[in-house]
């Protein structure tokens, strides 16, 4: 199956939307018209991945975040980016990413997020588009005490660590809003909609003083960790075409608690 054909296929079943205009994901190397034998399918790339796509004829890398997100105004073999870039070409390895289009698609990101954290039923956080979609979700949970409820999505989203950010360790929860990866961006909406707690990525000090302020709980669970569970759902819609695919459960950002 070509390269186009395998897109068509995924923007049909995810029902993909149009990337915002900062964004930068699509075909970041190679052709359209590539046959494809084998594919891998992981949040980013890096050297040791590119290795074990060499070594295992996978010849179409699909991504979460893209590889290629600012311009480049040249191609330096000496650089990192410039070594990842003559690799995939002299190994025929096509790079193909989705970001803002899968983490917007009705059964993209927010979707497997959900899934996992068990909300049957969400509304849309943060509305980007005419029909609606956009970021994160917010949904109704069975009442539970937060420090419990945190506990419970460490477990559920099996991540190594959590943080908690509430002064109440009383409190109880009964509206949850999340948001794969960095969702700090929508606090306020989870303000807005009487979240009592938020679970999203990548929250910064005084970020999270300002959810407290406002009486709104945040669990950052980690950008990878909200983030990697809906390549899973990718995978099923490619195997269910006779797709050879590889899920690559690979965080490329080593945290090491000490």
């Amino acid at each position: 199956m070509k390269v186009d054909s395998i897109i068509k296929i995924l923007n049909e079943k995810l029902e993909l939307k149009s990337q915002e205009s900062w964004d930068n994901g699509g075909l970041q190397i190679g052709d359209y018209c590539s046959d494809i034998n084998n594919i891998m399918l992981t949040m980013d790339i890096n050297l040791k991945l590119i290795e074990y796509a060499i070594n295992n004829n996978i010849n179409l890398i699909i991504t979460h975040h893209p590889f290629l997100f600012s311009g480049l105004k040249s191609i330096d073999f000496s650089t990192y980016e410039g070594s990842l870039i003559k690799l995939m070409i002299n190994n025929d390895i096509n790079l193909y990413s989705m970001h803002t289009s899968y983490d917007m698609a009705e059964y993209g990101v927010t979707h497997s997020l959900a899934k996992i954290l068990k909300i049957d039923s969400y509304e849309v956080l943060h509305v980007v588009n005419p029909d609606g979609s956009g970021y994160g979700g917010i949904g109704c949970v069975e009442p539970i005490n937060i420090v419990e409820f945190a506990k419970q999505i460490k477990k559920l989203l099996n991540a190594d660590y959590i943080k908690l950010y509430c002064n109440k360790d009383y409190k109880t929860v009964r509206k949850a809003a999340f948001c794969g990866g960095s969702g700090s961006d929508f606090i306020k909406d989870a303000i807005a909609k009487e979240a009592d707690v938020y679970i999203t990525g990548d929250i910064k000090y005084h970020q999270a003083q300002f959810a407290l302020q406002n009486n709104l709980c945040i669990i950052d669970a980690g950008h990878y960790n909200t983030e990697y569970q809906s390549l899973q759902n990718i995978k099923n819609i490619l195997d269910t075409e006779g797709l050879k695919v590889t899920l690559m459960e690979v965080n490329t950002v080593n945290e090491i608690i000490l």
